[in-house]
């Protein structure tokens, strides 16, 4: 009786870890498609409050700033008026930088 609990604890905990590698790939292939031929930027930003992290190991930050971190590639305006604002938009591999902090 103790076996057959035992096996079946173990195909469901193998079937979990298929589940969730089956997800990630499916987040990948879903990121190369939308992204095309998507470069990630190997720098690490040196901070950023609104990350957006995937289980793939990419981010993106969402932080709306006056002058743009200088490891960022492709810092876009996004408001001119007042003050003109900018965001990075770059893909990085890692895990995000700290929370920026307010002045």
């Amino acid at each position: 009786m103790k076996s057959s609990r035992l096996l079946v604890i173990l195909v469901l905990q193998a079937v979990l870890v298929m589940g969730i590698f089956a997800a990630v790939a499916k987040e990948n292939a879903a990121v190369g498609k939308s992204k095309g031929n998507m470069e990630t930027n190997s720098g690490k930003l040196g901070c950023c409050t609104n990350c957006n992290f995937s289980f793939s190991g990419l981010y993106t930050c969402d932080d709306i700033v006056s002058k743009c971190d200088p490891v960022c590639k492709a810092c876009k305006v996004v408001k001119k008026y007042p003050v003109k604002q900018f965001q990075c938009t770059d893909t990085f591999l890692g895990v995000c930088g700290p929370p920026c902090k307010k002045n």
